[in-house]
């Protein structure tokens, strides 16, 4: 009934982040040296289908490895949720993005073992199960590139604790990362057409620094300014269009790339001025829960929505910016006592024994009392869900149905 995580984080982004990965420096260089180990000798028959498995294999492999660490980063979750109420963890996610971020703009770099290198190189024809293991492999080739972007994605599936959805998320990356390879290795023609190697690969890289960068300020506003999160991916599109647009010296020698970059910035910074026009300019009157209050609510025969956040979780921050600003929902809960539970620090005997009561096993979780007080049966939400999800929701609850209609 529920849609865990129906993001604004897509899963199309999550693809479309793989496809990106392919054009950093790391990778980009290395396409022509991987699709060799699919290329079948001349005039074999059925060549261009044998291409297409081996890149199938190679994908799977992929797939595979990040699909596992997604799962592992998942089942984790609550044990990460449990250390992000520290702000000495916060404080150290955020130096930790801001250090990768570092290795995006060239400041420090990893080099790969030469014998990798020349290994994969020499390596022109490979049976599947070696091509399996490359694909396992591929992270660790590319890691100078890679590691900070799948790093960062590992952190926000661990916030969540949904092994299906950290796999499912996981497993669309590798697809994204994997299918040009599957394009050309079937259409081994196409390597000719692509642009050689060039500053604009540095410049994509130092876009994925600026992704890094807005991360680790995500986690320094968790532990220090918790209120100012939900205007950072007005000022990210905003900084990281005017670097990547006009500050950034990349390619400065090239008018048409110049002017690529100039396009870009422009687009970026209207990008923020949209987030910034669409900023709710309405919410829910929420209040801070304190026993009292739920008592009065079931002494007055009061439904009640429980509200248990955190400040480091992104889809806490989704559900006040996309779903409890909404005119509807807004309408449909007026008659309900509105309670947020905040468990960034949980450390007061209320948040623990409010959490014991409830069985939680993570943030965002809603929860909704009848006008007994009882939570009413198949209406808990753990996640994310859009307004429409909301208040269909609300309409099976028989005290908030004139509300909702």
């Amino acid at each position: 009934m529920t849609n865990p995580h129906g993001e604004p984080f897509s899963i199309w982004l999550v693809f479309l982040m793989g496809l990106g990965l392919n054009l950093t420096p790391c990778v980009y260089p290395m396409l022509s040296v991987t699709i060799s180990l699919f290329s079948p000798k001349k005039d074999v028959p059925g060549g261009r289908l044998a291409s297409f498995l081996k890149a199938c294999v190679y994908v799977l492999g992929i797939a595979v490895m990040y699909s596992t660490l997604g799962v592992a980063a998942a089942l984790t979750g609550e044990m990460f949720g449990s250390l992000l109420q520290s702000t000495v963890v916060l404080v150290g996610l955020a130096v930790l993005l801001f250090v990768l971020a570092l290795s995006m703009f060239g400041i420090y770099t990893f080099q790969m073992p030469a014998w990798l290198l020349n290994r994969l190189a020499n390596q022109k024809q490979a049976n599947f199960l070696g091509i399996f293991v490359s694909g396992l492999c591929v992270g660790i080739f590319a890691a100078p590139c890679i590691g900070p972007p799948v790093i960062a994605l590992l952190t926000y599936v661990s916030t969540l604790g949904d092994p299906v959805f950290g796999f499912r998320l996981f497993f669309i990356m590798s697809l994204g990362l994997g299918s040009p390879y599957l394009l050309l290795a079937t259409f081994s023609g196409w390597m000719k057409k692509l642009p050689k190697s060039g500053v604009w690969l540095v410049w994509i890289e130092h876009a994925f620094g600026i992704i890094l960068l807005a991360l680790a300020l995500f986690y320094l506003l968790s532990a220090f300014q918790p209120r100012w999160i939900s205007h950072l991916p007005i000022f990210s599109f905003l900084a990281g269009g005017i670097y990547l647009g006009f500050l950034d010296r990349t390619g400065h020698l090239s008018k048409s790339f110049t002017q690529f970059k100039h396009a870009s910035g422009i687009a970026a910074i209207c990008v923020s001025i949209g987030l910034f026009m669409a900023l709710p300019r309405q919410s829910l009157a929420w209040e801070v829960y304190d026993p009292s209050q739920l008592a009065s609510a079931q002494a007055n025969h009061q439904p009640v929505i429980l509200d248990f956040y955190a400040d480091w979780c992104i889809p806490c921050h989704e559900l006040d910016r996309y779903t409890y600003s909404d005119e509807n929902v807004m309408q449909a809960l007026s008659s309900f006592k509105k309670l947020k539970i905040d468990l960034t620090r949980m450390g007061s005997p209320e948040s623990v024994e409010m959490v014991e009561r409830f069985n939680l096993v993570g943030v965002p979780t809603v929860i909704f009392l009848d006008a007994a007080g009882k939570e009413v049966p198949e209406t808990r939400i753990s996640g994310f869900v859009t307004p429409e999800e909301l208040l269909e929701i609300i309409s099976h609850i028989p005290a908030a149905e004139s509300s909702a209609s």
